[in-house]
């Protein structure tokens, strides 16, 4: 992992005993006297308490109660109470945290091969996707990071399509980015992809993109619906083109040690409500990605617009076997082509 895109691991764990207290305040409701003795796991993600993230998290730490017989109690610490999404995974990592929200990009950062998975117009289809992290593909990953970064993937749910959000101007054609300050994720597809196509990478922690788009320190930003809309980007930008460049995933990421360090029955549970809470996730996503949309159409000022995905897909097809290179995972690209 690149030491320049590392928090600190003082500033990790000062994060995490700033919110010990306040995240008592958001503790699930259902917790009761019985599951005060109950081991508590945090559970933080970066994203707001309408997202699909967050309602994800929710069902999970239901399912754990649950299965775990109350032995078990998941702490949900959301929007970015824990820090950025980096910095939620760092502190995992290291040991300060037990669960976060990640996805493939941050993961990359520790096992390089894990960032194909994320390249743009990888996938033919929500399908395809489903298919290739579900397979060999997606457990050979899971095993790689868990042992560079002793972070246990406990399942992968839908991310979903990512467009782009401008100030100024709508993205119509590859080179209408080119000179434009893009805020992105902290993650190598991202910068590389955004790269490729003449922008100036700009990666910016979730909680700061409204204020980075609303003084110019970026000229756009890239993302799902969901976000554009429980950020309130459409405040700070006036145009929304639908590049729909990557399928994102998302996944609840574990510290091994904390994991290896329960009985196998809370092992189980964990297992159990990790699958549960993905699948309907997953079930749900469609349906709410396109509630998202219809809200950026309906209730903003927001000039929308579609794009010739393949004028992209071209201008980016290089790329993906560059960087597949430079990871030592042209294996896997060529079998995600396969699938």
């Amino acid at each position: 992992m690149n030491s320049n895109q590392q928090p600190s691991r003082r500033t990790a764990l000062a994060r995490l005993g700033q919110v010990a207290v306040a995240g008592a305040s958001v503790a699930a409701p259902w917790i009761n006297v019985r599951a005060q003795t109950a081991k508590v796991i945090r559970l933080a993600h970066h994203v707001s308490l309408q997202s699909e993230q967050h309602k994800a998290a929710e069902n999970f730490a239901k399912l754990v109660e649950t299965y775990s017989k109350g032995a078990l109690t998941v702490r949900v610490l959301p929007a970015a109470q824990a820090g950025g999404q980096r910095e939620a995974i760092e502190s995992v990592s290291l040991g300060a945290l037990e669960m976060a929200y990640g996805e493939s990009g941050l993961y990359a950062n520790y096992a390089p091969r894990f960032g194909v998975v994320g390249l743009p117009y990888m996938y033919r289809d929500l399908a395809h996707w489903q298919s290739v992290v579900d397979g060999p593909i997606g457990t050979g990953l899971a095993g790689e990071l868990q042992k560079t970064a002793g972070l246990r993937m406990m399942n992968w749910m839908i991310g979903g399509y990512r467009d782009t959000y401008t100030r100024t101007r709508a993205i119509r054609k590859p080179e209408d980015f080119v000179g434009m300050k893009v805020r992105l994720p902290e993650a190598p597809a991202f910068v590389r992809s955004f790269r490729a196509l003449g922008a100036i990478p700009t990666p910016i922690p979730a909680p700061e993109i409204y204020s980075a788009l609303q003084t110019g320190v970026v000229d756009a930003m890239e993302g799902t619906n969901e976000l554009a809309f429980t950020f309130k980007i459409f405040e700070v930008t006036k145009y929304m083109s639908r590049t729909r460049h990557m399928i994102l995933d998302g996944s609840f990421a574990m510290n091994q040690k904390f994991y290896d360090g329960l009985p196998k029955d809370q092992q189980a549970a964990l297992d159990q409500a990790s699958r549960e809470s993905a699948a309907q996730q997953r079930k749900e996503h469609v349906e709410r990605e396109a509630m998202w949309f219809g809200k950026l159409k309906g209730e903003t000022k927001l000039e929308i617009n579609d794009v010739d995905t393949a004028a992209f897909a071209a201008k980016l097809g290089p790329l993906l076997g560059e960087f597949a290179t430079a990871a030592k995972a042209t294996d896997i690209l060529a079998a995600i082509k396969r699938v």
